[in-house]
């Protein structure tokens, strides 16, 4: 295989030419994650049956507590932002209240059958909520993440950041994204604590944030759609979602 562009030779992994810098072949062959969601989907089909305990629990306890949560503060409950300390304890409040459900949108990851299989049954709620604990931990880097970044990038009431840190605040969002859309697998493939599961992924697959990132939009936007509908097509979008992810960083990791 060689580069395209400078005709240097490149091995069989290389996901960058040694010589130009340029792309290999590899990323938007290989590795490219839109064809990971076609094979998905025609394997999930004709379990979707199996898959309603888990995902509702999904649902009922993770993705209804939120949008709630996030009704009441933003249309019922006013928040008095008027100080910088009063504005950081908010932000803080609201990251802590959406840490609590966010695990319950994640620990379906937990029971995933073994790769190649696509199997997601409830043996017993203790089972699940027995993986609560490290996608609580993982939920609370995530959002204290986003809350530095945030501060950062926007400023306090009475100290305004530079309007171009709104820029770099996007990019940070998405690259983090990124990062952390592999983490429930590692997680689960390598049984590493959130911590080490999103330093292994920046370390190995930060080459491959693009890829990464494409496929966390379009599961996004599929979700956001689902959810528009009256929640019931999340029925089908979640464990999509779950055995895509599932399947193209099981792909990540062979190659790697």
């Amino acid at each position: 295989m060689r580069c395209k562009k400078c005709n240097a030779k490149l091995a069989e992994h290389d996901i960058w030419c040694m010589a130009c810098g340029s792309p290999s072949p590899v990323l938007k062959n290989e590795l490219a994650s839109m064809p990971v969601l076609r094979s998905t989907w025609n394997a999930i089909s004709g379990h979707w049956g199996e898959y309603v305990p888990v995902v509702g629990i999904a649902i009922i306890l993770g993705i209804i507590p939120m949008a709630i949560i996030t009704y009441v503060l933003s249309f019922v409950i006013t928040l008095d932002n008027g100080s910088d300390m009063s504005y950081i304890m908010n932000m803080i409040i609201k990251s802590a209240l959406y840490s609590i459900f966010i695990p319950m949108i994640l620990i379906p990851f937990s029971l995933l059958s073994k790769p190649g299989e696509y199997s997601l049954k409830l043996q017993s709620l203790g089972n699940l909520f027995r993986h609560y604990g490290k996608y609580f931990l993982f939920s609370l880097i995530n959002t204290l993440y986003f809350v530095i970044i945030h501060l950062i990038c926007f400023g306090l009431p009475s100290f305004a950041s530079d309007p171009i840190l709104r820029l770099v605040w996007i990019v940070l969002v998405n690259y983090w994204v990124a990062i952390c859309l592999p983490v429930p697998i590692l997680m689960e493939e390598k049984q590493l604590n959130p911590w080490k599961a999103i330093k292994l992924s920046y370390r190995h697959l930060h080459d491959l944030r693009w890829n990464i990132y494409l496929l966390a939009l379009v599961l996004t936007l599929i979700n956001a759609i689902a959810f528009s509908l009256a929640l019931f097509p999340l029925l089908f979008s979640l464990p999509f979602s779950y055995f895509a992810i599932r399947d193209y960083c099981r792909k990540l990791i062979d190659f790697e």
